[in-house]
């Protein structure tokens, strides 16, 4: 979900940049707890923001106003409309953002956790930077796949996560089934990085 809105984000946030010093310490669980409480967080704020850029802009105004008196068989039409006047005007000329509004209420775009697709490009060039690197090193341990895949992802600024022993973090892509994507993070943000779809998805 994306927006070209002022949205604001300030608590998610905050939750997104402690998950995030969690994972550096190590402690992944809970950081992928605190993770998982962000992006709930995110998505109503996320909704909030969608559902008020379809509000008038004078909404607030009336709504800080004396509601519309309640109309019964017996009430005078025309008496009904004179107490009324202003709401009704304001109804009848927001009529399409009214119902815009209404719409954005109920039918929320789908919160979609934010993802980052390699290029073609971008391999191929990694796969020149490898070539090099082994014409240096003919000892190079590497991989037509896994090699190129992390060379691209680094050099988009991303860093892999690591243990204790200096080995990668992977889990199962849930795409590719039996392949495994690597923990990695850039800008405070962590995602999974899979070099078999070369898409890193946030976590």
């Amino acid at each position: 979900m994306t927006f070209h809105i002022d949205t604001p984000t300030t608590r998610s946030e905050k939750l997104f940049s402690q998950a995030f010093s969690l994972a550096v310490q190590g402690r992944h669980r809970d950081s992928d707890e605190l993770l998982e409480m962000a992006h709930e967080m995110r998505a109503m704020e996320l909704r909030i923001a969608y559902i008020a850029q379809h509000a008038p802009s004078e909404l607030a105004v009336l709504l800080l106003k004396e509601a519309m008196t309640g109309f019964s068989d017996e009430a005078d039409p025309a008496e009904y409309i004179q107490t009324n006047r202003e709401p009704i005007r304001f109804y009848a000329s927001n009529d399409a953002q009214l119902r815009s509004l209404i719409n954005a209420t109920f039918n929320p775009v789908p919160y979609e956790r934010d993802q980052i697709a390699i290029t073609d490009a971008e391999l191929e060039h990694a796969r020149q930077v490898m070539a090099s690197r082994n014409a240096e090193d003919p000892s190079r341990i590497t991989d037509p796949t896994i090699t190129p895949a992390d060379i691209a992802i680094q050099a988009r600024g991303f860093t892999a996560f690591t243990n204790n022993g200096g080995c990668s973090l992977l889990r199962q892509c849930p795409e590719c089934k039996n392949k495994y994507s690597t923990k990695v993070h850039a800008q405070r943000r962590i995602y999974w990085y899979c070099p078999h779809c070369n898409i890193a998805k946030e976590a």
